[in-house]
Order: C-alpha cells, then structure tokens, then sequence
C-alpha cells in the first residue's frame, strides 16, 4: 500500500505545473542564445576543417558570450534543460530568439 501511495504522489508531483524557479527568464535566455548562434554561425563560416578546432573554438565563443550575459554554464544548460522540458515554453523562447537575432540583423 505505501508503494502505491508513493508512486501516486510522484506522480502528481512530476505532473505538477510549476516552472524551476532557478531557471533564467525567457528574454535574458533568448538574448545569449542568439549570441550563441551567431557565434556558431561565424566558426561555420571561417571553413575550418578540423571538427576538434571548431569545437574548441565554439567553446570559447560560448565561455566569452555567457560571460558577457553574466551567467555561469551550469545555470545556462539547467536552464535550457529546463526549457526543452516543456514544448510551450521551449517554442515561445525560440520565437524570441529568432526576433532577437532579425534585431541584430538589422543593426548590420
């Protein structure tokens, strides 16, 4: 009986509405991500052949745009994590992204 208690109230619980209250608002997320894709956009435009240098140049683009934005890697990849988690919120964010990066396409 206790079994069947604790599987109906982790149920309910993994079931429950409530957004982490740790994970980065949309606008500020939507903001480093754009960062983060125009950064990939400009490693995949210098050719390089090796996979090993884009990556740690990726790497160091993405180090440098959190910084900038004043957040650490672990917060950001909760955060994303978070919102991959829930479909709604995950295409609302990417909707802002797309507008953040239009935004700056338009400052060029």
């Amino acid at each position: 009986m206790r079994f069947l208690i604790i599987i109906v109230l982790l149920a309910c619980w993994s079931c429950s509405d409530s957004k982490p209250s740790d994970r980065l608002p949309e606008d500020q997320m939507a903001e480093i991500l754009a960062d983060i894709h125009l950064d990939e956009g400009k490693i995949s435009s210098m050719n390089i052949v090796s996979a090993d240098t884009s990556v740690i140049l990726y790497n160091r683009l993405e180090r440098a745009t959190l910084k900038r934005h004043g957040v650490d890697s672990t917060a950001f990849a909760l955060s994303f994590a978070s919102y991959v988690q829930e479909p709604k919120d995950f295409i609302d964010l990417y909707q802002k992204v797309n507008a953040a990066l239009a935004k700056k396409q338009q400052k060029r």
